[in-house]
């Protein structure tokens, strides 16, 4: 198991604004929007605290079936847990509309994006790791939140301050803090070219 902290990601106004420009179904932001996005962008970059853990396990030492597709050759998997920690929504809570009326969503594009970012991160890491074993990486893998408590059982998230709740009303699980994703990367073998 290896656990990253406070890894340097900073917010990208210009992303932001692209999936702002999505969630309000407009074509152009005005320039008020604009400059709320990139003040907010400012303003929350001090909040965002990313950290991960990850471990990479051979076929034949994954001890859990998650029942979920697998490549046809594969030799090991990497799964992993970001977070950005519970900052940005602690801030944003005790001034919901600092940045106008479109607050909730630029603060819902910046959790989106440094998401996002954190979890390039960790793919640029792992295959760097998959290409000294001569191998590369599927696709992200999203892991469903049913399955959460079977991946907990290998990555320990209490090490990024990251706790499993269980959700009664419709027998599912969540991350504390909701800011949290999961997933996982196979490790694929590259063949070889004789010389």
């Amino acid at each position: 198991m290896r656990k990253i902290k406070n890894f340097k990601i900073s917010i990208k106004s210009r992303e932001v604004s692209r999936m702002l420009r999505k969630l309000l179904d407009m074509e152009e932001l005005s320039i008020d929007i604009e400059e709320a996005v990139q003040k907010a962008c400012f303003y929350y970059n001090k909040t965002i605290k990313p950290a991960v853990v990850y471990d990479t396990f051979s076929k034949e030492s994954m001890a859990l079936n998650l029942n979920i597709e697998t490549p046809a050759k594969w030799i090991a998997v990497s799964s992993y847990i970001v977070t950005i920690g519970n900052e940005l929504q602690e801030e944003f809570n005790k001034n919901q509309e600092l940045f106008g009326n479109y607050t909730v969503q630029i603060v819902s594009a910046i959790s989106a994006n440094t998401l996002e970012q954190s979890k390039n991160f960790i793919q640029k890491i792992l295959t760097d790791d998959a290409k000294d074993e001569y191998c590369e990486l599927s696709r992200n893998i999203e892991i469903p939140n049913d399955l959460y408590p079977q991946i907990c059982k290998i990555l320990p998230i209490d090490k990024i301050n990251v706790s499993l709740l269980n959700i009664e009303e419709n027998k599912s699980f969540k991350f504390s803090p909701s800011n949290t994703i999961t997933g996982l990367y196979y490790w694929i073998p590259i063949k070889r070219r004789k010389k």
